[in-house]
């Protein structure tokens, strides 16, 4: 019985020792904050969390002279992202509301924040999408779009999208996608 206890005794102390010595190798902390909403606003007319809101922007031709620079942008496209509406009483007013983008998708580059464009086409080019209030592109892989305030159960959140060159374009079409989410603050 006294062997059990002794074997016990080291066990807990082995085991609070690699415990203590693995808390000494760390580097920093990261605290996760957040929160669970009630809001549950229409996004685009169709309701949330169902991958039902479509949203189709057309960048048109642009000419890839206008895109011979890696890091020249041509193409500008305004488009909104619609929440809410008059009768939609569940969209809480004096809530924030963003855009976030699917970081699993598998057109984008998580290096760069744009999308890649669909093989067998145009070369040379990504999609960045910006804040229309400042022109700051978005990283879609690390950020959001700047915050819209609900007022009468809507908000509209005002976007570009634009190629981005990387350098020496090849023509040809040029697609991307991507999902998006709202969230709420």
């Amino acid at each position: 019985m006294k062997i059990s206890t002794i074997t016990l005794a080291i066990a807990i102390t082995l085991g609070a020792t690699s415990f203590t010595a693995g808390a000494a190798d760390l580097d920093g902390t990261i605290n996760f904050t957040g929160s669970l909403t009630t809001s549950t606003c229409l996004i685009e007319g169709k309701p949330p969390g169902q991958n039902l809101a479509k949203k189709d922007v057309d960048l048109g031709g642009v000419p890839i002279g206008k895109l011979a620079t890696a890091g020249a942008t041509a193409g500008d496209r305004g488009f909104s992202i619609t929440i809410g509406g008059s009768g939609d009483t569940g969209c809480e007013d004096g809530k924030l509301a963003r855009v976030g983008f699917d970081t699993s998708s598998p057109l984008l580059d998580t290096t760069t924040g744009r999308l890649n464009v669909d093989a067998g086409g145009a070369t040379g080019v990504q999609i960045e999408v910006a804040n229309q209030d400042d022109d700051k592109a978005i990283h879609m892989f690390t950020e959001r779009s700047h915050p819209v305030v609900i007022a009468n159960h809507t908000a509209v959140i005002p976007l570009i999208a634009r190629y981005h060159s990387l350098g020496n374009p090849v023509a040809g079409t040029a697609n991307s996608r991507i999902g998006f989410n709202v969230t709420f603050d």
